[in-house]
């Protein structure tokens, strides 16, 4: 074969080789077209993982927000209920305390019912007794001589049970002494069977109240009054059967005509106010007949004898 031959040859061989080098690049370039569509779907895959993800944060944004609204609306109605609760609650306190409170008033009411309903009592016994005529126990109209001798008064008036009476005694002490002797202050001494003025000033006390209690004891039995009985102190006990003998109560007729009989009729000049004032100056010879009123004088308030 000649070298033109030859050459040719060549020439066609590396014309196929250029062929097949040309076809290899076609199909390298068929394979390059293979790898972009191989990515192309990789990049729509990891597009559609990344739309699915979206998505599901979506539904799962969605789902959140749906459950954050649906607790909003539970915490809503709880508190609402817990508002209603306290609303429930706080009413039936304060109708427990209308209720505490309407107690505490009728309480309070029935209190002061029952203390007026006292009061009035207390008013009414007190009114009772003053018209019972009960002597105070405080005030008495007798010289401050006389409340020196108080004290052994309410001794022996306690010892001989004519404790009720001490206004009386302390008025028969003005009437019979002033307060103002050294000794026989009640003029007791004969009642005792003594000579007049015998006794101490305590001891004249204790007999006082020891005749005075006669006296008293005496008129009870008899049925005879308190006026009687003060006679009786001046008279002795024999007035008091003399008074139940003539209907039971004391007059000043009764006592003048009881010293009357007593004295004979002999009189004796008196110039005390009440008998001047009442027959010009003079009394019958025993005792005093005027005994009764110059106590009373001295009494604030006179008692009937119970």
């Amino acid at each position: 074969m000649g070298k033109s031959d030859k050459n040719a040859h060549s020439r066609k061989t590396a014309g196929s080789g250029n062929g097949s080098r040309s076809h290899s690049r076609k199909a390298a370039g068929s394979g390059s077209g293979s790898r972009s569509q191989g990515r192309k779907k990789a990049s729509a895959g990891k597009k559609a993982v990344t739309a699915g993800r979206s998505h599901n944060k979506k539904k799962i944004t969605r789902g959140t927000k749906a459950a954050s609204a649906a607790g909003s609306r539970n915490r809503k109605k709880t508190s609402a209920g817990r508002t209603h609760t306290r609303s429930r609650a706080s009413s039936a306190k304060k109708t427990a305390r209308n209720k505490q409170i309407r107690q505490r008033v009728r309480t309070v009411i029935l209190v002061l019912a029952v203390v007026i309903v006292s009061v009035s009592v207390a008013i009414g016994v007190s009114n009772n007794r003053a018209q019972k005529k009960e002597p105070p126990k405080e005030e008495y109209k007798v010289s401050a001589h006389v409340l020196e001798y108080e004290t052994l008064i309410d001794q022996y008036a306690s010892q001989y049970g004519v404790a009720d009476y001490k206004e009386y005694l302390l008025a028969i002490m003005e009437v019979e002494s002033g307060g103002i002797t050294s000794g026989d202050v009640m003029q007791s001494s004969e009642s005792a069977g003594l000579p007049m003025d015998t006794l101490s000033e305590e001891a004249s006390v204790r007999q006082g109240c020891a005749h005075f209690s006669e006296c008293l004891q005496a008129a009870k039995e008899q049925e005879c009054d308190l006026k009687t009985v003060i006679q009786a102190y001046n008279y002795g006990t024999g007035f008091v059967t003399y008074v139940a003998e003539n209907g039971g109560v004391y007059t000043f007729e009764l006592a003048e005509a009881f010293a009357k009989e007593q004295a004979d009729g002999a009189t004796a000049e008196y110039d005390e106010k009440i008998a001047v004032e009442a027959n010009g100056g003079w009394r019958y010879a025993y005792g005093n007949m005027f005994y009764v009123p110059l106590v009373e004088q001295y009494v604030t308030i006179i008692r009937e004898l119970e």
